[in-house]
């Protein structure tokens, strides 16, 4: 089996995938696919947000010219806007302060704590360049685990708010087009 899993998408823990591909009942497997969310658990949009979402036009242009990876794109940028909600937004803001406190790059952080989890057999890297395949080749294949500690801050962290991609702020008091409910579909 396969699934969009990540530090920031865990429902394949909580749905029954984790049982079915356990080799206690249906032995599977599971390869997860974007356990970077599209790029957002890299970092790269930590201090210029994807084109999409900026209000700065100019900067906005020069990212949509010079896509610095999917999220600056208005294919991909414009269908994965899940990854970059607000919920999301700050998930990763909190992501990324622990992968700093613990000396780790937030694209470490992630990769490391997916190859931790039970459910995953293997994960799908996917990479806008060589140097980011390598580096992710590096952390992924790192022998030591997280520590323990690290992990249950990281559950503290998800427990906040536990699937922030389909989560809005923006929600309207009916249902006739006011605010939006996840992912807007064009």
């Amino acid at each position: 089996m396969q699934g969009d899993f990540s530090i920031l998408d865990r429902k394949s823990e909580e749905n029954g995938v984790a049982e079915a591909a356990s080799p206690f009942w249906e032995n599977t497997g599971f390869m997860a696919y974007n356990a970077l969310a599209g790029g957002m658990l890299t970092g790269k949009y930590l201090e210029v947000p994807a084109a999409l979402d900026d209000s700065n036009r100019a900067r906005a242009m020069t990212s949509l010219e010079k896509p610095r990876g999917r999220m600056d794109t208005r294919g991909w940028g414009g269908t994965l806007y899940r990854y970059r909600s607000e919920a999301a937004q700050e998930a990763i803001l909190e992501y990324n302060k622990l992968a700093k406190a613990n000396k780790m790059s937030l694209t470490e952080l992630s990769l490391r704590w997916c190859q931790q989890r039970n459910l995953i057999t293997t994960t799908l890297l996917g990479h806008t360049n060589m140097q980011q395949l390598q580096e992710s080749l590096d952390f992924m294949t790192k022998k030591n685990e997280l520590p323990p500690d690290l992990m249950w801050e990281i559950d503290r962290i998800h427990m906040r708010n536990r699937l922030p991609l389909f989560s809005s702020n923006h929600v309207g008091k009916d249902w006739y087009g006011e605010g939006e409910i996840g992912e807007p579909i064009p």
